[in-house]
């Protein structure tokens, strides 16, 4: 068990990476049941920014669909630690684990809410960069509510940090847009691209740049294009505006993607016609 603040009754250990440790504890004062993520190593001061961003990162944006930001702050030892919304669910990668590629109709359901998560965050200035289904958290009944989760590698724009050290990128090589492996700093449209990566493995099951070496994953982001989402489709999933709004979020050029505002016009108008053609086969006899 972990070292935790005061003020806070530890219930379990609940996950644990390279850098901290996240346990599920109960505030004493109002029995409300949190995450508290705990740096683990605070001799390296690289880790102590990195965390001290996610916070940061976590307290400017409000949405329904990223995780809660409660609090924050540095053990009596002098571990800096946050306190987050403890969430019960999946993540997107338990459910793609499952069932490989989901229906055209949740997979907009919950890109609507990761593009609404995005953009909330990008009117603030802050890049999650570290996109991927295992930072996707999927709670309710259906799995249908999103909570956007884990800014450890968020880039805020305006602050000055860069924690890009000697050519090291963090981030998963899947997901990495092509001017990061580059060497540009992370821009909005650098979510965009992850977003699309995404949209493209909830349609079709498979990533579009994959291997079992990271070198030759990015070298797939810059010089390939993905095969046709359209014949790696389900019969029952093939959606062609689906498919060509995926294709231009995955644009090698940053500058060629939509801004996630126009993501989420595009979403919104796709499931409408979703929802339409879905009462249309609802009434046909």
């Amino acid at each position: 068990m972990a070292d935790i603040p005061d003020g806070y009754e530890i219930q379990s250990d609940f996950g644990e990476g390279s850098i901290a440790k996240v346990v599920k504890a109960v505030e004493k004062t109002t029995g409300q049941e949190v995450a508290i993520k705990i740096l683990k190593d605070i001799t390296d001061s690289e880790d102590i920014a990195r965390l001290q961003v996610e916070m940061e990162s976590i307290s400017r944006v409000r949405h329904p669909n990223i995780v809660s930001f409660l609090n924050y702050g540095n053990n009596f030892n002098g571990s800096p630690y946050i306190v987050m919304e403890w969430l019960e669910g999946c993540t997107l990668r338990d459910i793609l684990e499952e069932k490989q590629y989901v229906d055209s109709l949740y997979l907009v359901d919950i890109s609507l809410q990761i593009a609404g998560a995005l953009a909330a965050c990008h009117k603030k200035g802050v890049v999650h960069r570290d996109l991927k289904p295992e930072n996707v958290m999927l709670t309710g009944d259906n799995y249908n509510q999103v909570k956007l989760i884990d800014f450890g590698m968020a880039k805020l724009l305006y602050d000055g940090i860069n924690l890009t050290v000697d050519g090291h990128l963090f981030g998963t090589p899947q997901y990495l847009a092509p001017e990061r492996i580059l060497g540009d700093a992370p821009t909005p449209q650098t979510d965009v691209y992850a977003l699309g990566i995404i949209n493209y493995e909830m349609a079709s099951g498979i990533r579009p740049f994959d291997g079992e070496k990271s070198q030759s994953i990015l070298v797939q982001h810059i010089e390939e294009q993905p095969k046709s989402l359209l014949n790696l489709m389900g019969k029952e999933n093939i959606n062609f505006d689906l498919s060509i709004l995926t294709k231009t979020m995955m644009r090698k050029n940053p500058n060629q993607r939509p801004d996630i505002n126009k993501v989420l016009k595009s979403l919104r108008t796709l499931r409408k016609t979703l929802i339409s053609n879905q009462i249309s086969k609802t009434h046909t006899f």
